[in-house]
């Protein structure tokens, strides 16, 4: 099989759409099939990601990467978008390659600057599939970037982009229930739902322990005592960290007995305001920077809770990345998240508007490590139950090659 991919964002990008993508090449990779990929180029920043070129060209044996030159996105400058004037290299370069099917990450991104579905008509001419994966809120994101009077105008027009760009596509695929009905109620035909995003399990999570993890990867030493509070993810508005900043200070009221530490890690245009805020300056904080994707395991097996305030996710992955290696989770009382958590078994949820239940659930998290232990043990037993399930990407492949057997049956029977 031949597969051609088009997506805005790509690593050095720690996100979870290109780790995402990362671990599904390998896996095409893997099981033979021949790969290209186009993604946009980091090299433009290569100030801030000057290690770009490590992920261009021959990635894995018939994967090739494309870059495409690149412009910031919504102004941001580690956040990539092609240049519209990129559609003739990925056009020419799509037709020397022939591919038997097209799947595009967020369409509704790329269109911003390219203004257009690139591969849709190569994709209508040849008669083969042309995916569209639909991978993050975009239209959630608006009340975090627009002025507040141009919030419900910009989101209809949004839906309606987004409407039309998905009914142009084959089959929109999603990986969750309530994402899907979603797509459902905004008339989207053809939407798909099946188990094909995620991070692959890991069979032996204790295995990631380790008694001196910080002192060993931070030089830190003094915090492989303490109870350790990881914030995980993009440091950006859309993540609900003005929720975050504006109540955490308030965990210095609490009287707590266990020695703890909050740690941050991640990248973003937040990053400083984070740093200087009121309770990074009360509270013990300590500021990892981002943490490349393949290292994410074995910090969260080293923690003791993993926070996330985050109400725009369509998945969750670094949330179901927790409980895979055994780390009890306090998220919002949002879709995305009763999707992944079961309270007071495999970790915590708050009122999601609520400052107060968020400081009470994490001071009590924090102080009890009964509760902490109840949950890990929870969550190792339901691990045990899951791993003899197929890794997302392995399901994934499989829908592509139906996909590709339908199409050239279709094809045959004319």
């Amino acid at each position: 099989m031949k597969v051609a991919i088009i997506s805005s964002t790509f690593l050095p990008s720690h996100d979870g759409v290109s780790i995402t993508l990362f671990e599904r090449l390998k896996a095409l990779s893997n099981r033979g099939h021949q790969v290209i990929c186009f993604v946009s180029s980091y090299q433009e920043v290569a100030d801030i990601y000057p290690r770009w070129s490590d992920y261009v060209g021959d990635l894995f044996e018939n994967v090739t990467i494309v870059p495409l030159p690149s412009v910031a996105w919504l102004g941001i400058p580690q956040e990539r978008n092609p240049k519209r004037g990129s559609l003739g290299l990925l056009e020419m370069t799509l037709g020397e390659f022939a591919p038997d099917l097209i799947q595009i990450e967020e369409p509704e991104r790329v269109w911003t600057t390219l203004f257009t579905l690139p591969g849709w008509l190569y994709a209508q001419k040849k008669q083969i599939p042309y995916i569209g994966c639909y991978r993050t809120n975009f239209v959630d994101y608006l009340q975090d970037y627009a002025p507040v009077w141009l919030v419900y105008p910009a989101k209809l027009m949004a839906v309606i982009l987004t409407r039309r760009l998905y009914k142009k596509c084959s089959v929109t695929l999603v990986g969750s229930d309530f994402v899907a009905e979603r797509l459902n109620q905004w008339r989207l035909p053809n939407v798909v739902c099946m188990p094909v995003i995620g991070p692959p399990q890991i069979a032996n999570p204790q295995m990631l322990k380790q008694a001196d993890f910080f002192q060993q990867h931070y030089g830190l030493s003094d915090l492989d005592q303490r109870v350790k509070v990881l914030f995980l993810g993009r440091l950006s508005p859309d993540k609900n960290w003005a929720f975050t900043l504006q109540y955490l200070s308030a965990l210095r009221g609490q009287r707590l007995t266990q020695d703890f530490v909050l740690l941050i890690a991640g990248r973003g245009e937040l990053a400083e305001a984070i740093a200087q805020s009121e309770f990074a300056q009360t509270l013990p904080t300590v500021m990892l920077g981002e943490v490349p994707h393949q290292q994410v395991p074995r910090l969260l097996a080293n923690v003791d809770l993993h926070v996330t305030t985050s109400l725009k996710e369509t998945f969750g992955r670094t949330v179901q990345e927790s409980l895979y290696v055994g780390t009890p989770v306090l998220a919002p009382d949002c879709d995305w998240a009763r999707n992944l958590i079961e309270p007071q078994v495999n970790g915590y949820l708050y009122s999601a508007d609520s400052g107060e239940d968020f400081i009470e659930k994490l001071a009590q998290l924090i102080d009890s490590p009964g509760d902490r232990q109840l949950l890990q043990n929870n969550i190792q037993r339901y691990h045990q139950q899951r791993t003899a399930q197929p890794d997302p990407s392995q399901r994934w492949i499989d829908y592509l090659e139906s996909q590709v057997h339908l199409a050239q049956q279709k094809l045959r029977h004319g």
